[in-house]
């Protein structure tokens, strides 16, 4: 997969900046640097200010909050990256700091140069020609970088956490750096590799008449025992997402969501346990995982919830509830866990 160099990367955004200015009715010039001792990557002029420019592929919420506290230079600074993340602008407006987001957002405050636009302009370049999102392994890399959004992410360590081959997580990770989802420290872009991968997460649940018990377990492979380290059924949606504690009401009779592992594993669920007559009627549903993931590393929530069933993890769950547009957005954008990073 070709990668941009880094002269390509600030070729590029000085075009799109040019082009930005120019929408925009700046009066301004941008000036490549090719002096390699420079401290910046661009300098962009008008009649009567310099600007310093700092070109980023990505900007993250931590990114952002450091730029916003470093030390004023001789000349004001132009952040030009080609995503910026949400909070990290506020960060940067917060403190004074220009940025261009390439995807169509232009602020700068200074008194010989002043915008605050959104523009129609073309795209960052993307150098893969399919989704990056496509593969499976590159959806359990993103929910593996999603759990610890505000940390760096290595190859080795993912493959570890997915058990995938770190041939196939690589080429997942450098997908999604390519697209400005991850850093390149693989760092996750809050909220929008969250909303890239709600936007490609599908499942389809089938109401079943009954409910497993543990005289199912080995039968359905439910995976009751150390949930933690087997793979099983998992527990999703609207009672997973009260058992984490996002902010949904539902009465306490409430039908349980289950992922299963495989097509299979649906199959026997629907031998064992049949079809609800109607949705109204069901006493559970059952949905292949979208991932693989979804239905390992699950949680434990008997001790401090109550809950029964084995939890899938927290981002596999906002996923789910994500997919409701009005009542499951609504819950997670109130939700602020105290030990949790959100990543939406």
């Amino acid at each position: 997969m070709s990668r941009r160099t880094v002269a390509r990367m600030e070729h590029d955004a000085a075009a799109a900046l040019s082009e930005a200015l120019e929408l925009a009715d700046a009066a301004a010039r941008v000036i490549a640097l090719p002096s390699p001792g420079e401290r910046f990557d661009l300098v962009v002029e008008t009649d009567s200010q310099r600007f310093d420019v700092e070109v980023k592929s990505v900007v993250t919420a931590a990114a952002g909050a450091m730029l916003a506290e470093r030390t004023p230079q001789d000349a004001p600074l132009i952040v030009v990256a080609d995503r910026i993340a949400a909070a990290a602008k506020e960060s940067l407006r917060a403190a004074g700091v220009n940025f261009f987001d390439r995807r169509g957002e232009l602020w700068i405050a200074s008194p010989s140069l002043c915008a605050d636009k959104r523009l129609d302009l073309p795209r960052p370049p993307v150098a893969s020609s399919g989704g990056p999102l496509d593969s499976q392994v590159a959806k359990e890399a993103a929910i593996a970088c999603l759990l610890a959004p505000r940390q760096p992410h290595g190859v080795r360590q993912i493959a570890r956490c997915i058990d995938r081959a770190p041939s196939a997580v690589s080429v997942a990770m450098a997908g999604l750096r390519d697209v400005g989802l991850l850093t390149s420290d693989g760092e996750a872009m809050v909220p929008e590799l969250f909303d890239a991968l709600a936007a490609v997460w599908h499942r389809r649940p089938v109401a079943l008449a009954a409910l497993p018990d543990r005289g199912d377990a080995t039968r359905l492979g439910l995976g009751l025992d150390a949930p933690e380290d087997s793979t099983g059924w998992a527990l999703t949606d609207t009672r997973a997402a009260m058992s984490w504690g996002i902010p949904i009401i539902a009465s306490g009779d409430y039908p349980p969501d289950f992922l299963v592992p495989s097509e299979p594993a649906l199959r026997s669920a629907l031998s064992h346990l049949t079809r609800a007559p109607t949705p109204g009627m069901r006493a559970c549903t059952a949905s292949v995982a979208p991932v693989r993931l979804a239905c390992t590393r699950r949680v434990d929530h008997s001790h401090t919830t109550g809950e029964r069933w084995p939890v899938a993890n927290h981002i596999v769950v906002a996923l789910d509830m994500a997919q409701d547009k009005a009542r499951g957005l609504e819950a997670l954008d109130q939700w602020q866990p105290e030990s949790i990073d959100r990543a939406w």
